[in-house]
């Protein structure tokens, strides 16, 4: 193979205590990408994560690393760095010693050490914080230490496991964009698992959206926040209003299935409404002011739950009130069910 993909899962299954936890698993992560497992817990994205890995045998299909099928060879013989959710630092070594420990396990030369270490220091920006314990530095700067440790080696594959989920916000939103600008640097291949649909949609390249063990869509972001294929993905995205094809006006009545379009493509009418709009009639149930925007619970005369973007800072509609509402009609797609 010329130039392999970085990662290659075919027909990958997982079965515990005769359940299905993986089922005909699919995937292709060209090299210097970002793929991120998103889904709920319970989805399989950790199970998927650890077979990559090797910490868990598949009952079937295969996994290729840079083109070698690594199906049955064992995790320490795959090249890979891992970071886990809860650093797993080494409390009574030193920042440099941390990142050191996989470079001194393989028995590499003490200069050749030495180099990358203060390379990774660099990188990561803890040049100044080398000879601290873990115990001494802030939840970001732990997750920095665990982040050199995993690519000292300088692996072919990086994985991560809720990596930045147990931190406070005003720490996980730099550290995950520190992250992101140092892999493009690095050309870095990367599998992150996460919940977070923002962490998913601002590291990854491409996402996989899974449920109940196999992959429902994987798609760039943009086409994923754009067309999700189901119903269930776009209903998981949380980020589009959903009304029964049944209940729709002609043009847009269909036998079944459901219409979607973005939360922001719901507009009060106004003399400017494109023509051809769905027009729509709601009450507002409730309306929450928020910080990059105010959201407005509404109920459609035929009893349907939609919702209504406002800019922050815009009047809030008061409970019980009506609406006149318009949806474009470039805006639309139909899903069936």
């Amino acid at each position: 193979m010329a130039n392999p993909s970085a990662l290659l899962v075919r027909e990958a299954g997982v079965s515990l205590a005769g359940r299905p936890i993986l089922q005909g698993i699919d995937l292709e992560l060209p090299r210097g990408q970002v793929l991120a497992l998103l889904g709920g817990s319970g989805c399989g994205k950790t199970t998927l994560l650890r077979t990559i890995a090797g910490l868990q045998a598949l009952d079937g299909g295969r996994i290729e690393l840079d083109g070698r099928d690594v199906s049955a060879m064992p995790a320490r013989q795959r090249g890979i760095g891992v970071v886990f959710q809860h650093y797993a630092l080494f409390p009574n070594l030193s920042v440099r010693e941390n990142i050191g420990f996989g470079l001194q396990a393989r028995g590499e030369p003490a200069g050749q050490q030495r180099a990358r270490i203060d390379e990774l220091l660099d990188l990561v920006g803890l040049a100044g914080h080398a000879g601290k314990r873990p115990g001494q530095l802030s939840g970001g700067q732990r997750q920095r230490v665990a982040l050199a440790r995993a690519l000292a080696p300088r692996p072919s594959l990086l994985l991560l496991d809720e990596a930045f989920s147990a931190l406070d916000e005003s720490f996980r939103i730099p550290l995950r964009r520190a992250f992101r600008q140092l892999q493009r640097s690095l050309g870095q291949s990367c599998v992150l698992v996460t919940h977070d649909r923002d962490e998913a949609f601002e590291l990854a390249d491409q996402v996989a959206v899974m449920f109940d063990g196999r992959i429902e869509q994987c798609s760039p972001p943009a086409e994923l926040w754009q067309w999700p294929r189901t119903l269930r993905v776009a209903d998981f995205l949380g980020a589009f209003n959903r009304l029964d094809a049944r209940r729709a006006p002609e043009p847009w009545r269909r036998d079944g299935g459901s219409w979607i379009a973005p939360l922001a493509a719901l507009q009060p009418a106004t003399a400017g409404t494109p023509e051809g709009s769905w027009a729509l009639t709601a009450t507002v149930q409730a309306a929450h002011a928020g910080r990059l925007s105010a959201s407005v619970e509404l109920l459609t005369g035929d009893g349907q739950a939609i919702a209504l973007q406002l800019p922050p800072g815009a009047p809030l509609p008061a409970a019980g009130s009506p609406l006149a509402l318009a949806l474009p009609p470039e805006a639309l797609q139909w899903l069936p069910a």
